[in-house]
């Protein structure tokens, strides 16, 4: 694989207008573009910084480098349209490739061909590379997998404020699928050309708050320069605020300022800067218990919830494991190169019977795990995480259980189910763990019905 790498970055030598490498922390360790008049590559300065404090427009899921280095793997001429720390707009085709260590991956190299060069000496490629980009695009209403009727309902919902510049407050919990809602509002409206922006409020430090929102005006405290904030990046277009009520109260109070007034002053600045955005938020909490504990400004709440959308636990939506199983198989197959077609009845019960407290994140990491395990064309309860299958199980010995107390009937009920289930993982079938266990099959199904496993 490392030698498919190298050949295909010699392919792009000569060509390359920028180079970066990372670490695994994404924190850049080298980075340079070409000189114009020495045809040389120079540093650019940035070693040091967080890829995302360099590039803010970008996201974890936008980011090629912090995808690479979650998925470890490569990415090929990916074409990326950036706004550095500086406002400055960047438009690369980026081929991205993990850096492996002792079966680790350490970080992640990245070479760039502007997009305009790229047109010219590589048409063919980029027909690719723009279908890639389709791919990873922006979350549509289509990408909401379900036929629970109160998620189709908010998929209606949808369709109709989209059209619309009204806040929308979004709340679920975590793993939900707020940041998919809220850019599905983005690709469905009139703005869905121009920048959506997303944030978790809770990755900034308090005491960078108003900088990143706002911006910065060059020498307005030491090592400032004239940078855009996000209400800037995100103009004409959409700015999602994930986590909210995690915000310094102080700084509740500008950002309503700026949305009701439509116009911001970056830090340090003395005039007023126009805005047009729409503002979606979302929390994973419940809104007016957050502000009955003052995290979250009322006046702020109720300006961010014009339209609010509730979304439900996967626990309340099981009628949907089946459509997100097959979708996702769908997906890492394409992904991984594999062919797996299903899951085995008892992964199907198991994860029926599990409550899912991650939700969708949850589930979705649960098949991408199995992917990476499974050995043959279906995914059995050995693919699966064991803390699935075994969701209340205790890592304290099972004597002291007693002085929870439970019955000797409910331990030796508790302790013959946990028993069964380790059977089931690692057998190929009910007969395989039946004998395994020394019964029946008749006995095994009897004992998996009553537990309902």
């Amino acid at each position: 694989m490392i030698t498919q790498y190298l050949e295909y970055m010699s392919k792009l030598y000569g060509q390359i207008d920028a180079l970066m490498i990372v670490n695994k922390q994404g924190i850049i360790e080298y980075s340079a573009m070409t000189c114009d008049k020495t045809n040389s590559f120079q540093n650019e300065g940035i070693t040091g910084k967080h890829i995302l404090e360099v590039y803010p427009s970008l996201t974890e899921k936008t980011s090629s480098v912090l995808r690479v280095l979650k998925t470890g793997n490569p990415i090929y001429d990916e074409k990326q349209t950036v706004t550095d720390s500086k406002g400055f707009l960047w438009s690369f085709v980026n081929s991205t490739f993990p850096i492996e260590y002792n079966n680790e991956i350490i970080g992640a190299v990245e070479a760039s061909i502007s997009a305009s060069k790229w047109k010219q000496k590589n048409h063919t490629v980029l027909q690719n590379s723009k279908k890639q980009k389709s791919n990873n695009s922006l979350y549509t209403l289509d990408n909401i997998i379900t036929k629970n009727p109160l998620l189709l309902h908010t998929k209606e919902k949808i369709k109709k404020i989209a059209q619309n510049n009204s806040s929308v407050l979004i709340c679920g919990d975590t793993g939900t699928g707020k940041e998919m809602v809220a850019q599905a509002i983005h690709s469905h409206s009139l703005r869905r050309n121009e920048p959506f922006i997303s944030q978790n409020c809770s990755a900034i430090p308090s005491t960078l708050l108003e900088s990143i929102f706002f911006g910065t005006v060059k020498g307005s405290y030491t090592g400032s320069e004239n940078k855009k904030g996000l209400f800037e990046l995100a103009n004409r277009g959409t700015l999602f605020l994930d986590e909210i009520n995690s915000m310094d109260i102080g700084i509740q109070a500008k950002i309503l300022k700026a949305i009701e007034e439509k116009k911001i002053r970056r830090v340090g600045g003395e005039s007023y800067i126009n805005i047009d955005i729409r503002i979606v938020s979302a929390m994973n909490s419940n809104p007016l218990k957050t502000i009955e504990d003052g995290l979250l400004r009322k006046d702020l709440y109720y300006r961010l919830s014009v339209i609010q959308i509730n979304l439900p636990p996967l626990i309340n939506r099981t009628e949907d494991i089946t459509l997100l199983t097959d979708y996702f198989i769908k997906k890492y197959n394409n992904e991984m190169n594999k062919n797996i077609t299903a899951i085995s009845e008892m992964v199907e019960k198991t994860f029926y019977n599990y409550n899912w407290p991650g939700n969708i994140r949850e589930f979705k990491n649960a098949i991408e795990s199995a992917f990476n395990l499974a050995t043959g064309n279906t995914i059995t309860l050995k693919d699966i995480p064991e803390y699935i299958i075994y969701p209340q199980k205790s890592e304290e010995p099972l004597f002291r259980e007693v002085s929870k107390n439970k019955s000797l009937p409910k331990l030796v009920q508790s302790y013959e189910k946990e028993i069964i289930l380790e059977a089931l993982s690692t057998s190929k079938n009910i007969t395989a763990a039946a004998r395994k266990l020394q019964i029946t099959r008749q006995s095994l199904q009897y004992k998996m019905e009553k537990y309902n496993l």
